[in-house]
């Protein structure tokens, strides 16, 4: 079976077995690697053309979860960093090692923060269970708990929104400080937008958002006026490095950009706004995804608990 080198520099495994053709590529390869797998595929074919359950590896499961799953993610190219990362420790090893994997993992990675662990967990536990209820690779899903995590978000003023957005060395990368805090809008698609996408009070979100819907985003009367200067002139470096400098000026080095969109969340919910109309304003695909800003309005507890007789 032929083993080809793309433009690309990666390598493509090609595969006929009972009169269909199956690819399979990887950057990741060598040609002794590529040589390899092809090899595994083919005894895996013969051994299910047999009637007999190969015992199945990690990396058997990355490879279906690869090519079968992977393309229908919107984060494909993130996700894929990850499951890179987790090449090192599941060379050799069997399915049904992944809980033990995944100690390793932990043992190996102390000092880091859980959530980067975690994401090699959050891989290893949905392969397995894809393995488990989809493939039929496994008799029952691996046990993988991942560590806790601490809650990333910031929530700030809006004194101390305006102190970034004036430390900001170029003026116009404070205007975006301030347009992300006041809409809600994350960075990349902030600086997509242009002053045909205001109308009547609103920005319209196309369809290459993150959500994949029209959007509509009421604008506040701080803002309206820089909304209508769209684009404003800047690059994405240069709106960064300004970021970077008024967050050293402010002594608020922690505070993410992403921050500025979980802010803009609580202003609305500590106004009153009710959890389902700010998960439209920010665009959540769930409510659920906006269900972690209620801690901020406990008020509508007491509320509730009042109208009992």
């Amino acid at each position: 079976m032929p083993i080809t080198k793309r433009p690309n520099g990666s390598y493509q495994v090609t595969v006929g077995h009972g009169g269909r053709t199956y690819r399979k590529t990887s950057r990741s390869w060598s040609y002794a690697d590529a040589k390899a797998f092809e090899k595994k595929w083919l005894a895996s074919f013969n051994a299910a053309a047999s009637g007999r359950q190969p015992e199945r590896s990690i990396a058997d499961a990355i490879d279906k979860f690869q090519v079968e799953h992977l393309p229908r993610l919107r984060s494909e190219a993130k996700t894929n960093s990850h499951v890179r990362a987790l090449f090192p420790y599941i060379r050799g090893r069997k399915l049904t090692e992944a809980a033990k994997v995944w100690a390793e993992i932990k043992a190996a990675e102390i000092g880091k923060a859980p959530a980067t662990v975690n994401h090699k967990g959050r891989i290893l536990r949905q392969v397995t269970r894809m393995a488990w209820r989809e493939w039929g690779w496994l008799e029952r899903p691996a046990a993988i708990a991942l560590l806790p995590e601490k809650p990333r978000e910031t929530f700030l003023t809006t004194q101390q929104v305006e102190e970034l957005a004036s430390a900001c060395p170029n003026p116009l990368a404070g205007d975006y400080v301030r347009l992300a805090a006041y809409t809600g809008i994350r960075r990349g698609h902030l600086l997509r937008l242009t002053h045909h996408d205001v109308k009547d009070g609103f920005l319209r979100l196309d369809r290459t958002s993150k959500t994949r819907t029209l959007q509509l985003v009421p604008l506040h009367p701080k803002v309206l006026g820089i909304a209508q200067r769209l684009p404003l002139g800047i690059s994405d470096d240069g709106v960064r490095t300004s970021w970077k400098a008024a967050r050293v000026a402010c002594g608020l080095e922690h505070v993410r950009w992403h921050d500025l969109r979980h802010t803009c969340a609580s202003w609305l919910v500590q106004a009153g706004v009710s959890l389902h109309t700010v998960s439209e304003v920010l665009g959540h695909s769930s409510l659920a995804m906006t269900r972690r800003y209620a801690h901020l309005a406990p008020e509508h507890l007491a509320d509730a608990i009042k109208k009992l007789a």
